[in-house]
């Protein structure tokens, strides 16, 4: 008697197992969470990229080419002339 519902669990379980995998080999299931993945891995990224160069920020507006880059697009934003 034991092992029949032993073997009855067993057998619930590996159908439970083959409903899931079922579901997560779906195209609709792989494309979702690709886009997740990909939404989180940008948000991730930006975040990540903002913290850097917040950090090194100072560093990089000291080097020459990156000053007057800076200052030539602030004079175009703010319409002076040359």
């Amino acid at each position: 008697m034991e092992v029949e519902q032993q073997r009855d669990k067993i057998i619930e379980q590996l159908e439970a197992l083959n409903k899931k995998i079922a579901r997560q080999l779906s195209i609709k299931h792989i494309f979702t969470m690709g886009v997740i993945y990909g939404v989180g891995f940008f948000v991730g990224s930006a975040i990540l990229a903002t913290i850097v160069l917040g950090i090194l920020g100072p560093i990089f507006g000291n080097v020459s080419w990156v000053k007057d880059s800076y200052d030539t697009g602030v004079t175009i934003l703010k319409g002076e002339p040359k």
